[in-house]
């Protein structure tokens, strides 16, 4: 299965080229096909990160064609999309989706895959060991908890908070002072790690004993993270017409609209 991955939620645009095989004794119907991701079936063939000044309006497409080529495929040849729908910046989910479904409407089988940018973000986690941190496909000496927080002004995050990639608090929005609150009352004595663009700010802002701070690399997106995480929810795919974003709150245009309207 040849997968092209696309984060354009932030001010980072990331695109990917993976191959994912299941192994057969992990395939559907098959004992263990609940396994999670083993990383014998998921090759790396492209990767690309932009973080400069060119908008993902004009970036992105020129970013496809050049991963398709170094992987050495092309766009028939890519069996599914995976997206980041959100959170994140409105315009960018806009431009991912937008992207995705022009790629993939000509074809008439579920195909498309919209991940949490916030799921995404804790899956850079994969296979990364530290003395500190070992968040990888089965941690279990450690005890860390990934916390993505994408920037959402005015001291808010769109935040969720994972376990071995589970979800223990689902995609939100909330205050830094909330999530200082939350994790000194629900998750005393457990190390926490922040990713995502808002990292540094509740890094810095919250006091919390059990804080880590994260390397850099792993603070931006990632569209093999992308990638990873559609691999987890394969069995979600759906026809790119149904394919939506997850604003998490409403646009201005709807804020203005029904104040106006009562």
């Amino acid at each position: 299965m040849l997968i092209l991955g696309i984060d354009t939620t932030t001010k980072t645009a990331a695109v990917a080229v993976v191959n994912f095989e299941l192994p057969p004794s992990l395939s559907p119907g098959k004992p263990g096909g609940d396994t999670p991701l083993r990383e014998g079936g998921f090759k790396i063939l492209s990767e690309m990160q932009s973080c400069g000044g060119i908008s993902h309006s004009e970036n992105l497409m020129p970013m496809i064609d050049y991963n398709l080529k170094c992987a050495g495929v092309s766009l028939n040849d890519i069996n599914l999309f995976a997206v980041a729908h959100g959170p994140g910046s409105f315009t960018g989910i806009r431009i991912g989706i937008a992207t995705v479904k022009g790629l993939a409407f000509g074809s008439d089988v579920n195909n498309c895959i919209g991940v949490s940018s916030l799921f995404a973000l804790a899956y850079n986690f994969y296979n990364f060991n530290t003395p500190l941190c070992h968040c990888g496909p089965d941690p279990q000496s450690h005890d860390i908890l990934v916390l993505p927080a994408i920037d959402a002004r005015r001291k808010q995050v769109y935040n969720a908070v994972f376990e071995k990639f589970k979800y223990i608090k689902n995609d939100r929005i909330i205050t830094v002072g909330e999530l200082e609150s939350e994790l000194n009352s629900e998750f005393p004595g457990r190390k926490v790690i922040f990713t995502g663009d808002g990292a540094d700010m509740c890094y810095n802002e919250i006091n919390f004993d059990g804080k880590i701070q994260a390397p850099e690399i792993l603070k931006k997106p990632s569209a093999v993270s992308v990638c990873r995480a559609a691999t987890a929810m394969r069995d979600n795919a759906v026809h790119p017409r149904i394919l939506a974003p997850s604003y998490l709150i409403k646009t201005q245009a709807e804020r203005e609209y029904n104040s106006k309207n009562g």
